[in-house]
């Protein structure tokens, strides 16, 4: 088994990378011709040129089914389909149905074609519609049990149907694409094949498609449903926090406050969605507002996410302060963005242990922070989705746990201009808050910062500021999700 140094990818990932994939240009019926390419060239090797049987579901991984049924490959081999449903769901795998159905008879549940089969080829659900605790439905739940009947060798295409829940079809071989797929290890999988798809590694980077993982509004959404963030910041500079506050509520959140020593608040312009949150402190944070924070944590109004850094300056008694807030976060489970200043804060060269979150450093800040180590040696250990350290620059690196590796590009070169690493703090932030991992946070925050930059200088030229461009990340939310 080959995996090319991807991580294992995440359920949901599938459906981001087929988005970017599309968006890139790369055509859907070429990406599913691959797939049932690689799977066709498996199934050959099983069969030995006896009979096989496909199963082939509503969604693209029946589709895949179909387009593998009809390969040359198979030429030696007879072949029967059962489909599950009466058509299929989505263009693509309508295509490969029409095809597969000018060579091969396609048996409709509950017809059953008579054959002596010496394989059975499971393209019934795929990896965007199976998961932990999974519950298969019918027609594919009476299919599932009539197949495990057969006793045949099993072939799985992308996973083996209902892969997490009780009633998984287990495979004696999986061929999965591009990468492995959260709990493939188990052995339902049997051997698995990583096969690859001819899109280039464009696909894997942020983009529109890390749109698929923003969690969807809900008619019957009540104020607080999407989050409560609390950013701390200011002190020797009150705009970034400020900056980070609107950009966290134009990503989504419900609740926004904003906490900062009191000289830095009086200095503020408060925007009326931002709730005003004084630290005991003065002129800059120290040790004395840490039991402020502890307070608010639990007053009832315990919030979903941090933000720490933006506008505190280096002061040792700051960075000591966010030492200890940080060991608050980390003991009560909450997710935090590092930014900034605080960022000087962190044990140089490792994540801290049992901390939740992403780190948001520059380049210089990286480099302070990290020394000789890089982003993937100081989170060495950490498995998921939990940890992420996005290198900011002309184009952001993202490195995350088991090999996790991204790039954001594109934007508009006046996103140089202070103040867009607190808009990218606040929005990441505000995408933990309304319950994303730090990971697809991380991506989705990169790809809609870049957009947002792109379109606030489409319509403000050269005098771009930091402040036009918190609208346009919920005009990019609205396109994406659209």
């Amino acid at each position: 088994m080959q995996n090319r140094n991807r991580w294992v990818m995440n359920w949901d990932e599938v459906a981001v990378f087929d988005r970017n994939a599309a968006s890139l240009g790369f055509e859907e019926m070429d990406l599913m011709a691959s797939a049932g390419e690689s799977l066709a060239l498996e199934a050959a090797s099983m069969a030995g040129g006896r009979d096989i049987l496909f199963l082939c579901g509503p969604g693209n991984n029946g589709g895949d089914g179909f387009a593998a049924s009809c390969s040359e490959l198979l030429s030696g081999s007879r072949i029967d389909i059962i489909a599950s449903h009466g058509s299929s769901k989505t263009d693509c795998s309508s295509k490969a149905r029409q095809r597969a159905g000018l060579e091969v008879e396609i048996h409709e549940w509950p017809s059953i074609p008579t054959g002596k089969w010496s394989l059975v080829v499971d393209c019934l659900l795929g990896a965007g519609s199976s998961g932990p605790g999974t519950k298969l439905r019918s027609p594919i739940s009476e299919i599932v049990d009539w197949a495990r009947g057969l006793g045949l060798p099993l072939l799985a295409c992308d996973i083996p149907t209902g892969l997490g829940g009780s009633d998984c079809l287990v495979a004696d071989r999986t061929v999965t694409f591009h990468s492995l797929k959260a709990g493939m290890e188990a052995s339902d999988c049997g051997e698995v094949i990583v096969s690859e798809l001819p899109w280039t590694d464009e696909v894997q980077n942020c983009g529109i498609g890390d749109a698929h993982r923003f969690p969807p509004l809900l008619p019957n959404s009540r104020k607080g449903d999407r989050g409560r963030l609390l950013i701390i910041g200011g002190g020797p500079f009150h705009g970034a926090p400020i900056l980070s506050g609107i950009a966290a509520a134009r990503s989504g959140c419900d609740l926004v406050h904003v906490a900062m020593p009191s000289s830095a608040m009086n200095r503020t312009e408060w925007p009326t969605s931002l709730i005003p949150e004084q630290l005991p402190d003065s002129d800059y944070l120290t040790t004395d507002s840490v039991e402020a924070v502890m307070g608010f944590i639990d007053s009832g109004r315990t919030p979903d996410a941090l933000v720490v850094g933006p506008g505190l300056g280096r002061k040792h008694q700051t960075l000591e302060a966010v030492k200890k807030i940080l060991e608050i976060a980390s003991f009560r489970g909450i997710p935090v963005v590092i930014d900034a200043d605080a960022i000087a804060s962190l044990p140089t060269g490792t994540w801290p242990e049992s901390l939740v979150g992403v780190a948001t450093p520059h380049q210089g800040e990286s480099e302070r922070w990290l020394g000789v180590a890089t982003a993937s040696e100081a989170l060495a250990g950490f498995e998921g989705e939990g940890q992420t350290i996005v290198i900011t620059g002309p184009i952001d690196e993202l490195t995350g746990p088991e090999g996790r590796r991204a790039f954001a590009s594109g934007g508009h070169a006046r996103m140089a201009v202070g103040g867009t690493g607190d808009i990218l703090a606040g929005t990441i932030g505000s995408l933990l808050a309304q319950g994303m991992p730090p990971w697809p946070s991380a991506r989705l925050g990169c790809a809609l910062l870049r957009e947002a930059g792109r379109r606030a200088a489409d319509e403000k030229g050269p005098g771009t500021l930091a402040e036009d461009v918190p609208v346009h990340i919920a005009h990019t939310l609205a396109h994406w999700t659209r």
